[in-house]
């Protein structure tokens, strides 16, 4: 993530009107990617309600194999997926809209603490789904919900201290909160708060979708 957000922060020459606009775009691009990463983290790590349709994952769970490292298999996978296509949407926000993401090392915090926590509420969610059908309107009515009260859809929009104060309770806000550290030009050294917590709100969540798996498939 480093190397390639040395190209996603390449100084831009524009104008006074021009930085203005990169950092709306900037703030709006913010918003849109980690909304996109919860949705992708969430349907991607779906394929587990799947394999439980078809049987497969049961027959995995038979094995000797812990289910908790059968869990964190997936989570990597997904982790993966959702690091390469944030990358590609950070690229493309470089170079429509000239948006700066921050220094490299702060551009990888933000990232990588993102994806720990999208995958791990992906997790999360996945464990209290039955089955697919009922995926797609519990993903779609909680994330939406959380991305609301997050702020994602606001971020150029100046609300209330007390709606501001609701992201401090959600992955979402916290992802938040980092990208505007980065994108300010804050060193690495400033998004280590954040990026931990978002660490810590990926585990935690990890670690209590593993166990309803575990109950559920006891």
């Amino acid at each position: 993530p480093a190397k390639a957000a040395l190209v996603l922060t390449a100084p831009v020459v524009s104008g006074a009107s021009g930085s203005g606009f990169q950092a709306m775009m900037g703030l709006v691009m913010a918003g849109q990617l980690i909304f996109f990463s919860f949705f992708t983290g969430a349907y991607a790590m779906m394929s587990i309600l799947q394999e439980d349709e078809e049987g497969t994952l049961t027959r995995l769970f038979s094995t000797p194999t812990n289910r908790t490292l059968i869990l964190a298999g997936k989570f990597l996978a997904v982790f993966l997926t959702v690091m390469f296509k944030g990358l590609v949407l950070m690229l493309v926000g470089r170079l429509a809209f000239g948006v700066n993401w921050g220094q490299p090392g702060s551009a990888a915090l933000g990232l990588l603490g993102q994806m720990f926590a999208s995958v791990g509420l992906a997790v999360l969610l996945v464990s209290f789904v039955k089955n697919t059908k009922q995926a797609g309107p519990i993903f779609g009515g909680a994330l939406t919900g959380l991305g609301m009260l997050s702020g994602l859809f606001t971020t150029n929009i100046s609300m209330p201290a007390s709606f501001n104060a609701i992201g401090n309770f959600t992955p979402q806000g916290w992802v938040l909160k980092a990208w505007k550290l980065s994108q300010a030009g804050q060193p690495a050294s400033e998004m280590l708060v954040p990026f931990l917590v978002l660490l810590a709100m990926g585990v935690v969540m990890f670690a209590i979708g593993a166990v309803m798996f575990r109950k559920r498939y006891a």
